[in-house]
């Protein structure tokens, strides 16, 4: 029989207990140690994303864009009110604390959620939903500008082929030729079985693709000149490679597209200036060769034009309201309604006056004449005479009309730019075109005057697509495909 006492005689004594209180601190410190999480090593420094600076970025304004003041950003980065900011400069921002990354910022897109942002971008659905504000993803509109983070050690992402009904996300990785847990794990999917047709998949690449829907034979759908405006034009387009059509609906508003080649068609649409400013649904269908139809919707933003109000105009009353104003109108109606399916314009339209600053009434500006309560709106551009008389074609087209001596009107042009584009010239003293002829950009066409109902003389320069006036100096300043 072993003895297992011990004899307590030795460490009864002062110095020894001393010691066996040493050793037991040092053992419950190291057991609290072992039971922290791996990597703890005391309080963590705070991490702050980055924002680079762009030209025509000021302090003021990026302090406000990211919710911040001022005072803590100029603290946070070390600057003083006085800093001087150059294209390519990091500043951190101090109201998003705890995230990480490269901070930019784009329009949501057709297709846009928040689970297909975080699986572009590769960030956390959470800090999405912070640096946003979000409370629903109803808020993540078309349109809708948002702010994205990027860390700069993941890799640029684009979008996969879709997956094909029968089809495992397995197999789709393997065709890409990527590893397929990798990819699991990018796409945040807890095991490749969780794959699902027309969910929208992303891998690694060296360009960012913008496309965020999947579906079967589209690559990719744009959505350009956003954000949308009251009386604004905008344009879809679609991109496949095997036969798709195409149809789509926005407040009422049904693109025809039109097959542009190599797999590429093209829809412009028009937002009537009157158009109540709010969120409207963008529907699209598309429908393969087998007869297979994919419905898509999300809401989108047509945000306000602030359009100005005119004084009150005094014209001839035979102008306003008459029958002969509504034969000429429906007339008018008719010319522009015709999709030809050639464009002929390309790149930058020119000015059709002389002056193109010379604006003497903006488009959409509300109107009443001769002191009716009857509200009306500009439909197109008023250019005065600053330097020259002369009327010039933008860009490439067709006449499709000339209307001499129209009540409203006066002497006026009509050319067909194609795919629905439409521009109208009016108020002109002399026509120097006929029906049919081709014009090429800067071709003098017709003389400014006063004609029709006009105060004084002036041209009217209208922009029409598929029939809606939409806002001339968006055509003058950026270029459509």
């Amino acid at each position: 029989m072993v003895n297992l006492s011990i004899d307590m005689t030795d460490y009864t004594k002062p110095k020894t207990l001393s010691r066996l209180c040493l050793l037991a601190t040092l053992l419950v410190a190291t057991l609290l140690f072992a039971a922290l999480p791996t990597g703890f090593v005391g309080a963590q420094a705070t991490t702050y994303p980055e924002y680079v600076v762009v030209p025509g970025d000021t302090l003021s304004w990026i302090a406000l864009r990211f919710d911040s003041t001022l005072d803590d950003l100029l603290a946070i980065n070390g600057l003083t009110d006085t800093s001087m900011l150059r294209p390519g400069d990091r500043l951190k921002i101090p109201s998003l604390a705890g995230l990480q990354g490269i901070l930019t910022t784009e329009y949501v897109a057709l297709g846009s959620s928040l689970t297909s942002l975080s699986r572009r971008s590769q960030a956390e659905p959470a800090d999405l939903i912070r640096a946003n504000k979000l409370t629903s993803p109803s808020e993540l509109f078309i349109g809708r500008e948002i702010i994205m983070t990027h860390l700069e050690d993941t890799p640029m992402m684009t979008t996969m082929a879709s997956l094909k009904t029968g089809q495992s996300f397995m197999e789709a990785s393997i065709l890409s030729g990527q590893n397929t847990w990798t990819l699991t794990e990018l796409n945040r999917l807890k095991n490749p079985l969780r794959g699902l047709p027309m969910d929208t998949y992303y891998e690694p690449s060296d360009v960012e693709s913008p496309n965020n829907l999947a579906i079967p034979g589209v690559k990719e759908i744009l959505v350009d000149n956003l954000p949308l405006l009251q009386g604004d034009t905008f344009l879809i387009e679609v991109s496949s490679d095997e036969p798709v059509i195409v149809a789509a609906d926005l407040a009422g508003i049904q693109p025809v597209f039109v097959d542009m080649g190599g797999g590429v068609q093209m829809g412009y649409g028009g937002i009537n200036a009157l158009t109540d400013v709010g969120v409207y649904p963008l529907t699209m269908e598309f429908t393969n060769s087998e007869g297979a139809t994919y419905r898509f919707d999300q809401y989108v933003m047509i945000s306000s034009g602030n359009f100005a109000t005119d004084q009150p105009l005094q014209v001839d009353p035979a102008s306003v309201g008459t029958d002969d104003e509504k034969a000429e109108n429906a007339k008018f109606k008719e010319v522009v309604a015709p999709v030809t399916p050639l464009q002929q314009w390309s790149g930058l339209w020119y000015s059709p006056a002389q002056d193109a600053d010379c604006i003497i009434s903006s488009f959409g500006s509300r109107r009443t004449y001769n002191n009716d309560p009857s509200l009306y709106y500009h439909t197109g551009l008023d250019l005065g005479y600053c330097q020259g008389v002369d009327v010039y074609a933008p860009a490439g087209g067709t006449v499709a009309g000339v209307f001499p001596d129209q009540v409203v009107r006066g002497n006026a042009i009509v050319i067909d730019h194609g795919l629905g584009v439409y521009t109208t010239y009016m108020h002109l003293s002399q026509i120097l075109v006929a029906v049919g002829d081709v014009v090429r950009p800067g071709q003098l066409i017709g003389i400014i005057g006063t004609t029709g109902r006009s105060t004084g003389p002036h041209l009217h320069f209208e922009v029409n697509v598929h029939g809606t006036p939409v806002n001339p100096l968006t055509w003058l300043r950026r270029a459509f495909p």
